[in-house]
């Protein structure tokens, strides 16, 4: 006879072992794109290529709102990640406000705002689009964002829990200004205790290596992401980049691997499979 339970378990946790192992597989593919661009390859890039490359960035136009973020240096930014959270429980968390926290906190918007910003490598000056990351995420728009909805779901973390943004160098919390924005609050006392607003963000002069697809628009060289080769942005450097990506191959492979097991004898007995 069929045990639903056990059913259902193992049907769970066949659909958690599916979804480590696609994060596994995305980790390796990433792994194997992102290689810095050899010195040899010449100047003119060819629309359609795969290229990496690691400079400096150089900020033509910023974000909205980018203005108000509490960055270390006070040059412009190119573009940020940005979170909406709030605690879970509705009662107040002291670890909210460090950077990366999540101790009883659920995430219910997130999103990539971008202006225009190039990478110099010393041998060329590319744009970086970054569109393809926007749409790829259901990225949510910061100036129309509504904290009424507070649900957290999937769709909402994805941005911030990109595996194709490794931004770890300029990390605000709480900046007072996009807050009251977002809150449309006229005081900071008026902004809830419980919500919460984090950005990560690519500034002016600071290093960035990035990995796409080429194209050109007017005769400038531009990086972008498509459905043959996504867009990857790290301020960590390439090599730091490998060694991250490496490291999630081997967790979530693990993981994939573990909840298979389980999930198949969770099935077995569920289903009596002898």
């Amino acid at each position: 006879m069929v045990d639903a339970v056990r059913t259902l378990i193992g049907v769970v946790l066949l659909a958690s072992a599916l979804w480590f192992g696609h994060r596994a597989i995305t980790a390796g593919r990433l792994y194997r794109t992102v290689s810095p661009t050899e010195n040899g390859r010449p100047l003119t890039l060819v629309e359609g290529e795969k290229i990496a490359v690691e400079g400096t960035v150089n900020v033509r136009d910023s974000p909205p709102l980018s203005h108000s973020l509490s960055t270390d240096e006070e040059e412009p930014v190119g573009a940020y990640v940005w979170r909406l959270k709030d605690t879970e429980s509705h009662n107040y968390n002291l670890d909210a406000e460090k950077p990366g926290a999540e101790m009883n906190m659920i995430t219910y918007a997130s999103g990539i705002e971008s202006g225009a910003f190039t990478v110099d490598d010393g041998r060329r000056e590319i744009q970086i689009d970054t569109d393809w990351l926007a749409e790829a995420h259901d990225s949510t728009n910061i100036t129309t964002v509504s904290p009424d909805w507070t649900v957290s779901t999937w769709l909402s973390r994805r941005s911030w829990r990109s595996p194709f943004i490794q931004l770890e160098e300029h990390w605000t919390v709480n900046p007072g200004p996009i807050m009251e924005s977002i809150f449309d609050a006229d005081e900071p006392e008026e902004i809830p205790d419980d919500e919460y607003f984090e950005a990560r963000a690519i500034v002016d002069g600071e290093m960035l290596a990035v990995c796409g697809e080429v194209s050109v628009d007017q005769g400038t060289p531009v990086l972008q992401g498509s459905d043959k080769e996504p867009l990857v942005l790290s301020d960590q450097g390439f090599d730091e980049l490998s060694r991250s990506l490496r490291y999630q191959m081997l967790k979530y492979g693990l993981a994939a691997g573990g909840f298979a097991a389980i999930a198949s004898l969770a099935l077995a007995n569920g289903l009596e499979i002898v």
